[in-house]
């Protein structure tokens, strides 16, 4: 049984079970990746936001945070909370609001080219792991798109007749 463990963690690219990600030895959980979504789902019902742009927004947060801070563009947690309107938010819901708030153009307080450059290179010097479940990690924008299983195969489109 305990062999069994140990090769589902081989293959979840995570080092510990209910991790989604890792980044710079910070640990995701899935707890808080699902709880996130969960509550600001409800927050903002129109949101319809996934587990993917959600994992993203938390991939990139911490370096989001020290560019929007060092620029005075970072947003407290009680503004995130206000902006909400609830006080139900965990760590996690607040840092993807903090991430996704930098990088929308119609926001007043959106991060500059060169900023949002300094999060990119910081994101590229990263150690990041992420759990295949929640998809693949793209390293040329820093998105988690799904991943197609290696079962599933292409089936490509008839040609045209004509």
């Amino acid at each position: 049984m305990a062999a069994v463990a140990v090769g589902v963690l081989a293959v979840s690219g995570c080092a510990t079970a209910g991790t989604a990600a890792v980044v710079n030895g910070d640990r995701i959980t899935e707890q808080q990746l699902l709880t996130a979504v969960s509550q600001l789902n409800a927050a903002a019902p129109g949101a319809h936001l996934d587990n993917a742009t959600a994992l993203t927004l938390l991939l990139r947060a911490p370096f989001t945070r020290t560019v929007a801070d060092g620029a005075g563009k970072g947003l407290s947690d009680s503004a995130v909370k206000a902006a909400l309107r609830t006080d139900k938010l965990n760590t996690a819901a607040i840092d993807i609001v903090r991430t996704s708030d930098a990088f929308n153009p119609q926001n007043p307080a959106v991060l500059s080219q060169a900023e949002q450059m300094q999060v990119l290179q910081a994101l590229q010097k990263a150690d990041i792991t992420l759990n295949p479940r929640y998809g693949k990690l793209d390293r040329q924008n820093f998105s988690v798109g799904a991943a197609t299983p290696n079962w599933i195969k292409a089936i490509p489109a008839p040609a045209a007749q004509g």
